[in-house]
């Protein structure tokens, strides 16, 4: 294709179909595949689309085509959640590489397109929209991307453009992942604003929440942003949905973490909201403590205290966070503070994951109208009530959301309990510091087995397939001699979703993908605390009580472990014996042993079973 030649339009649907397959990976498209070979796709190509690839990438300032152009176009990943309608991947696609190949400021590409949506709703002359473009007289525009026809079908076209600009380590650093239209009308359906209620959002991003929120007039909506291009974006989007009225859009650039103390007083710190919602940050690390009095540090922890300081007293703020915030230790502080100060409503489970992050994600909802004892635990379209005391059956208040049949189990394991591992003896295995370089898979003259997570089975050990020369000046991390050539030891697997450990006597060494714990417990041998350990039951009551795939000895340490007869050590520990001289079959009569201990019923035990194992055989 020589330069300024023109595309044919079969050819140019073709290109734009086989852009859309390789960004969901449909199939691999090089720049050597023949158009002629590209699978058909299932999504169909509009002609608006089609017309600005041609236009964008036709042009002798922009040209695609060329490969010098093509090294400058970066692999970028589209957050697929945020997409009203994949038919518009290859539009951003195109748009991102015209950005990319001019090196056209991100700022004046989306103020550029801003502009032509403006235009498109014809409200781009009136004074309101004059003014508020007036603050941005410094930026460029863009001639072909303010005259591009964008598509009508998406929720957030120019905050999809700017997410999918964005790197991924940028994102990650600042923590900015912006809400999916869905999850943003969840969280809000039941906000009501016929009376003049307020809403603010104090980190509003390109505006999923104002433009989502249902209120009449503009004026009762807030926002605030430390991102400019953001803050663009959402007073855009506003003045969008709202383009039969004339309003100035009431959301302002500044970190709202730092307002008061960094800056004159800004009159929205003089408000108070009837309603407030936000997906904070994630992630990311500040230093606030100098204000607030939040350990963490943890950025989404800050946003809900400050937000929470300007919330009406019959007020409701819902917040979305990582899951993390349920269950780890160091979110403890913002649980008390929800438990103890804002009221905690309910909490909504969902089971998507943001583009690029692997963590889960939970909404929650506080309001000093809270009941002080049930709270909700919403998924999908059920709803059940869950006791805020359950909270209280554990050290670090982990919303660990336990049912009535939970709550039951949990309570009769604690009657029962009278001693915990907190005296045992506890150790990492041996850090390396460089796992090829040091780990060998056969056993050279000097060396040593060395197992691994890999090789821990419930009571016994696979063959080892690593051998280590054992010397502890070379190696990064060490626990105590002793520990590792103990007469006897348990080691249990550090990731896991339940609880799985070894018996080992041999004096053997262990990679620190496994922890290792040398147990005192009165009345009980290492044998018998291994089968309390590797039972189903006490598998339930880590589940239930903490959530974690990993194994955590703080986590070990809560569960509690009850006062047994001599002749149930014997008969547990002969039983344990038995299962690591080959006989496995003894397990299950371990696991009814341990029931018998506790005096479930038949309709508990199978609630257990089929809550940890997914079966109830």
């Amino acid at each position: 294709m020589g330069k300024g030649e023109p595309v044919a339009m079969d050819n140019l649907a073709k290109i734009c179909t086989a852009l859309q397959h390789s960004l969901f990976n449909v199939t691999d498209v090089s720049e050597n595949n023949s158009c002629c070979n590209i699978k058909p796709t299932k999504h169909h190509i509009s002609n608006a689309t089609i017309r600005n690839w041609r236009k964008l990438h036709t042009q002798s300032t922009g040209r695609l085509t060329t490969r010098a152009n093509k090294r400058k176009s970066k692999k970028r990943i589209l957050p697929a959640e945020y997409i009203s309608d994949k038919d518009n991947v290859a539009f951003i696609q195109t748009t991102l590489d015209y950005i990319d190949e001019n090196s056209t400021d991100i700022m004046s590409a989306i103020f550029s397109l801003g502009i032509n949506l403006l235009k498109e709703k014809n409200i781009y002359e009136k004074p309101h929209v004059t003014s508020v473009l007036a603050e941005y007289t410094d930026i460029k525009i863009i001639d072909d991307l303010s005259s591009t026809d964008l598509p009508t079908n998406e929720f957030d076209i120019l905050g999809l453009i700017y997410q999918s600009y964005l790197q991924e380590g940028k994102k990650n650093i600042i923590g900015s992942y912006y809400t999916p239209q869905k999850i943003a009308h969840n969280m809000i359906k039941n906000f009501r604003f016929s009376n003049g209620e307020s809403f603010f959002d104090p980190c509003c991003g390109s505006g999923a929440f104002l433009i989502t929120v249902n209120a009449s007039d503009p004026h009762q909506i807030f926002g605030v942003d430390n991102d400019k291009v953001a803050v663009l974006i959402s007073k855009i989007n506003l003045l969008l949905k709202y383009s039969n009225m004339e309003f100035i859009p009431q959301i302002y650039c500044f970190d709202f973490l730092i307002g008061n103390s960094a800056m004159p007083q800004h009159p929205i710190f003089e408000k108070n909201f009837d309603y407030i919602a936000t997906n904070p940050p994630w992630g990311a690390m500040n230093d606030y403590s100098n204000i607030y009095d939040i350990t963490s540090k943890e950025t989404f922890s800050y946003f809900f205290v400050k937000a929470f300081e300007q919330l009406k007293g019959t007020g409701t703020i819902r917040f979305l966070f990582p899951e993390a915030i349920l269950n780890v230790k160091i979110h403890k502080d913002i649980r008390i503070f929800m438990l103890e100060r804002a009221g905690l409503v309910s909490i909504t489970i969902y089971d998507g994951m943001f583009s690029g992050v692997t963590t889960k994600y939970v909404d929650i909802e506080c309001s000093n109208d809270a009941s002080k004892d049930f709270f909700n635990v919403c998924t999908g379209d059920k709803k059940r009530t869950v006791e805020i005391k359950t909270i209280y059956e554990t050290k670090n208040l982990i919303f660990n959301l336990l049912s009535d049949d939970d709550l039951s189990i949990v309570r009769i394991i604690k009657s029962r309990g009278r001693y915990s591992l907190r005296n045992s003896i506890w150790a990492l295995g041996v850090v390396t510091g460089d796992n090829k370089g040091k780990l060998f898979s056969e056993c050279l003259e000097g060396m040593e087995k060395i197992y691994t997570g890999k090789e821990i089975q419930p009571y016994t050990l696979q063959p080892a397939k690593n051998y280590i020369l054992y010397d502890r000046a070379n190696l990064q991390q060490v626990a105590k001699e002793e520990i590792y050539r103990a007469p006897e030891k348990l080691v249990y697997k550090f990731i896991s979703s339940k609880l799985v450990f070894a018996y080992d006597n041999s004096g053997s060494l262990f990679l620190n993908s496994t922890n290792i714990l040398i147990p005192h417990i009165p009345y009980m041998c290492a044998k018998t605390v291994m089968a309390f350990l590797n039972s189903t039951l006490f598998s339930f009551m880590y589940i239930k009580l903490f959530g974690e795939v990993k194994i955590l000895k703080g986590n070990l340490i809560e569960l509690p472990f009850p006062e047994i007869s001599t002749t149930d050590n014997e008969q547990l520990s002969s039983l344990v014996d038995d299962v690591l001289s080959g006989n496995s079959a003894k397990r299950e009569t371990i696991e009814d042993y341990i029931f018998s201990i506790y005096g479930f019923t038949e309709e508990q035990i199978t609630y257990v079973r089929r809550t940890v194992n997914g079966k109830t055989n």
